[in-house]
């Protein structure tokens, strides 16, 4: 018997559809050859997310400092997975930069992501 993780998906942008905010997570390009990169403009891919506090259990100053954020970032109709050079930017137009990146993937399919972001 398999797991329909479909169903776990929709669920999860279901509930931060309803919950979390509309932002931008933003990712670098660079033109020229590879020897030679140059910043080009950047490019903003629409998503959805929920940010809240870490826990003071959690929190331990060195890799989780008081003032980073925990973050749900959907699945939703997001085309490109996060990375850690990408930037993620809430509807006041505030930017994270993400430290670390844990895919919730309890199967084949990638349910949603759980961000570490820094001010």
């Amino acid at each position: 018997m398999t797991f329909n993780y479909g169903r776990m998906t929709s669920t999860a942008d279901r509930m931060i559809e309803r919950f979390g905010v509309a932002g931008t997570l933003r990712r670098r390009t660079t033109t020229g050859p590879a020897y030679d990169p140059t910043e080009g403009s950047p490019v903003n891919h629409a998503c959805r997310f929920v940010v809240s506090d870490y826990s003071a259990t959690e929190i331990d100053g060195t890799r989780v400092l008081a003032t980073d954020k925990k973050v749900m970032l959907a699945k939703g109709s997001l085309t490109v997975e996060p990375r850690l050079s990408d930037l993620l930017v809430d509807p006041a137009s505030s930017s994270y930069k993400i430290v670390a990146i844990n895919p919730l993937q309890p199967g084949p399919d990638i349910v949603m992501w759980e961000l570490q972001v820094r001010r």
